[in-house]
């Protein structure tokens, strides 16, 4: 066994990169389905760094921030939580969240969070804000 780790060493310390062929691998052009793929791929890259695709982007990041927040959820006075469309939480309540959570009534999902003794303010209960302003109280510059 040592003759073996010593020849392993000595083979490991003198190892060089090697080409596919010289491996006995032949490179293939990949299928056209995959190269049509790529190039989709770079082509929507390409769009989404262009001024068209960053307005875009800027579009759908307004339409995001103006949803209105329907729940939020605080732990210790900090919001740690909220649903505006999708739901927006802190690893340490995601745990929480119910896998059916987004085919159950805003009621039964505050019922869901204050069972564990978390403190739950919904839009029914007086809360006003919207995505971008709750994102920007859980995750402050």
């Amino acid at each position: 066994q040592t003759a073996t780790q010593a020849d392993f060493r000595l083979k490991l310390a003198n190892a060089r990169p090697v080409t596919p062929e010289e491996l006995g691998i032949e490179l293939t052009k990949g299928s056209g389905e995959f190269t049509a793929i790529l190039a989709r791929s770079k082509a929507e890259a390409a769009w989404m760094d262009s001024a068209e695709g960053k307005a875009w982007r800027a579009e759908q990041r307004a339409k995001q921030d103006a949803q209105p927040v329907e729940l939020a959820v605080y732990k210790g006075g900090q919001m740690v939580g909220f649903m505006a469309g999708g739901f927006t939480a802190e690893s340490s309540i995601a745990g929480f969240l119910p896998r059916n959570w987004d085919s159950m009534s805003i009621k039964d999902l505050s019922q869901v969070f204050r069972s564990h003794g978390f403190k739950v303010v919904t839009a029914k209960e007086g809360l006003s804000m919207n995505h971008g302003q709750a994102a920007d109280i859980m995750n402050p510059l």
